[in-house]
């Protein structure tokens, strides 16, 4: 092999490795912890086009997400309910929140599943809000309000 092929060579694989190291880096993780502020606007069921306000406290580590959501639930009162499931995987985001609302009698089984895009400060995609079985579907977005403390040293 001449010189000039085997620098043709080793320029284009080197090219090819550079290409794949560039495209193949993972993305970015986006820490979630914090307080979230967001609206939900139904686009199935007797609620169509409602829009509500919920709000969440997550606690994320290194992609597994906890913590609780807080829901309307009529007559200006809220319920709260534990974040069952929670992942992140680069910028995409996937949450359960189920349990019951206790402001109603008797208490009701619920359940919200959001899916969606996640950067370190908003959050939005579609969801499906299951209540006594019956799933109604909805967009959502949330904003960042209460930034995570400062670790300790």
């Amino acid at each position: 092999m001449s010189k000039k092929k085997r620098l043709m060579f080793v320029v284009r694989l080197a090219f090819i490795l550079l290409a794949c190291a560039v495209g193949c880096a993972p993305v970015a993780h986006f820490n979630l912890t914090g307080g979230w502020s967001g609206t939900f606007s139904y686009t199935s069921g007797p609620m169509t086009s409602l829009s509500s306000s919920f709000s969440m406290d997550l606690f994320d580590d290194e992609g597994s997400i906890t913590g609780s959501a807080t829901f309307p639930s009529g007559a200006m009162q809220r319920f709260e309910i534990p974040i069952t499931l929670g992942e992140t995987h680069a910028d995409t985001v996937v949450l359960e929140a189920s349990g019951f609302n206790d402001k109603t009698t008797p208490q009701t089984p619920v359940r919200f599943s959001f899916d969606g895009q996640a950067t370190a400060t908003t959050m939005s995609g579609v969801g499906t809000h299951t209540v006594n079985g019956t799933p109604y579907t909805f967009t959502w977005q949330a904003t960042l309000v209460a930034p995570p403390p400062p670790e300790e040293s």
